[in-house]
């Protein structure tokens, strides 16, 4: 074993190794040595964060490394909290009187709540805000979407089917056209809720204050990134107002049981956001 050692030894020695003695040499050794370390720690977890915001297809921002880029560069430093109720205390105080109840439209018994300890995970990207876990099988996502079609359907005298504006991949509710305005349509272009039904079934559409703070408190769902804050309006030079903090992303239903409730938390939002009781 030792002859072995020093034959590898004197191999090295009589290596052509040539070693920097100036310090112009010296110092392109040292920029060279840290660029390939720090090239070495960040392009892995980059082209990590890269390849999951491309895992959520379509979503509002175009699914490339621009949009990538975009997101990273500009969207996400205006993302807010999205898990405190506070604002919906003073919000549903501020409502009161103007059609919408302090108590809101929604009703959910115990045996409805999801974890809060155990939320779904959802990705670290301000837009497309998407759940990464707890997500349906093949079947309940065909049972959602013909339920979700349906209730479209049934209330057609309020809402319509058209292309989702904010994420120009599915179908989504609008206010119908014959329905005059609320101040929530006015802020999201008339688009009053969408299924994710492209990739995990979770959705986005507001409630009452008082009930988006039932639906966080239940598990059920947490704030867009940009809802209640300026980031819209920012982005857009004050072309788009800004997303309401009653815009909520709903957690995708696992089972029957929890896609009965997903339809319930969507009649109280249609409830709200059309200003009207006749929900079918």
């Amino acid at each position: 074993m030792s002859s072995y050692i020093n034959q590898f030894t004197n191999y090295l020695r009589s290596l052509p190794i040539h070693l920097p003695r100036t310090q112009q040499e010296r110092l392109t050794l040292v920029l060279g040595t840290t660029a390939a370390v720090v090239t070495s720690l960040i392009l892995p977890p980059l082209y990590r964060d890269y390849s999951l915001f491309i895992s959520y297809g379509p979503g509002g921002v175009p699914s490339n490394v621009f949009g990538w880029m975009i997101v990273r560069g500009l969207f996400q430093p205006l993302r807010g909290e999205m898990f405190s109720t506070d604002i919906y205390l003073q919000r549903a105080d501020a409502l009161e009187g103007h059609g919408v109840g302090s108590e809101g439209f929604l009703t959910l018994a115990p045996e409805q709540a999801r974890s809060v300890v155990d939320r779904p995970e959802v990705g670290p990207h301000a837009v497309p805000q998407r759940q990464l876990s707890q997500l349906p099988t093949d079947e309940i996502k065909e049972k959602l979407d013909a339920r979700f079609r349906a209730f479209g359907r049934r209330n057609d005298h309020l809402i319509r089917f058209d292309r989702s504006r904010q994420e120009a991949h599915a179908d989504a509710f609008f206010l119908a056209n014959r329905l005059p305005p609320t101040d929530l349509a006015k802020a999201t272009e008339g688009e009053l809720a969408h299924l994710h039904s492209g990739g995990e079934y979770s959705a986005h559409f507001a409630l009452s204050p008082a009930d988006c703070k039932k639906v966080i408190e239940a598990g059920w769902g947490q704030r867009h990134g940009f809802a209640g804050t300026s980031a819209l309006s920012l982005l857009s030079f004050g072309t788009k107002a800004d997303m309401p903090a009653e815009y909520l992303l709903i957690y995708a239903p696992r089972n029957d049981a929890e896609i009965d409730t997903f339809i319930q938390l969507l009649e109280a939002s249609i409830k709200y956001t059309t200003g009207r009781e006749d929900v079918r």
